[in-house]
């Protein structure tokens, strides 16, 4: 099976790589910037061009789509927007213009509208699940939550020829990165209350779209996955309470349990978080 990997130069894309070469996958590396290491065969595209999408994943037989300015902060909102937008619609126009049966749209938990908004977000329920509502404000989060209606417009007009995961990751980390960004945030909830406190390994993102390149899945569904915990030593529910008052505990919480909810992805994708940052060695 030949999987083309757009974003796969990234922090996020490059882990994808690295996973499914190791699982026995023929891969291509497609993203606008060279990677630091090459580990497949590679191919420097813009996904924003649909001639270069086009070109690039001819012959693949499913797309594991991670390409995306990844956050509103370094880049104007229009650049945001038209970037990501233009990227998502070009894989999907290509993958049913070349018959590619597979998607795996990399997503986010910014479909909550957390946590670039411009108001505060008001939760309904903790920990989220897949039907709790969206409230997008911002570029990044609009673009994300309109990426997934994308994908089901595509799947909506190839009637049972095209099938898309969508996977809600919240922040991407790597140990060393965890070390430098979310470590010092332990000691400082509020810094983190807007990302839920929530956090994955690359190498479970990576395994999550294994999961969803193989799960036997028709028409479009989005999972959200996370490791098991928070990055905070302190209860969930006592964050939650703090700074989430308005929200409903709809399960209980132990300690410092994830404040997603994965049990979909768990019963459909067959997802386990493998990786912890309370596992992590350090030098």
């Amino acid at each position: 099976m030949k999987v083309a990997v757009t974003g796969g130069s990234g922090l996020a894309g490059s882990a994808v790589v690295s996973h499914l070469l190791d699982a026995g996958y023929h891969v291509l590396s497609i993203d606008r910037a060279q990677p630091q290491k090459p580990l497949a065969e590679f191919r420097l595209v813009d996904c924003a061009d649909l001639g270069q999408v086009y070109g690039a994943c001819y012959g693949v037989d499913a797309i594991v789509h991670l390409a995306a300015i990844p956050r509103p902060i370094h880049h104007t909102s229009d650049q945001v927007f038209r970037t990501n937008i233009m990227a998502t619609f070009n894989i999907f126009e290509a993958a049913v213009t070349l018959e590619i049966p597979r998607v795996v749209y990399v997503s986010s938990m910014s479909v909550l509208g957390l946590p670039f908004s411009y108001k505060p977000i008001q939760l309904v329920y903790l920990p989220i699940d897949e039907a709790h509502p969206q409230a997008p404000q911002d570029a990044y989060a609009l673009s994300k939550t309109l990426g997934e209606d994308i994908a089901q417009a595509f799947v909506r007009r190839m009637a049972g020829a095209l099938s898309v995961v969508s996977l809600r990751f919240p922040w991407i980390h790597t140990p060393e990165t965890f070390k430098s960004v979310l470590r010092p945030l332990s000691d400082n909830p509020a810094g983190g209350a807007t990302n839920l406190w929530g956090y994955i390994d690359t190498r479970d993102v990576a395994q999550a779209c294994q999961l969803a390149l193989e799960a036997e899945i028709s028409g479009h569904e989005a999972f959200y996955i996370s490791a098991g915990n928070t990055f905070m030593k302190t209860d969930s529910a006592a964050l939650a309470g703090a700074f989430y008052p308005e929200a409903r505990i709809k399960s209980r919480l132990s300690g410092n349990q994830s404040l997603f909810d994965t049990a979909k992805a768990k019963a459909r994708l067959g997802y386990e978080p493998q990786f912890s940052w309370e596992d992590y060695e350090w030098s």
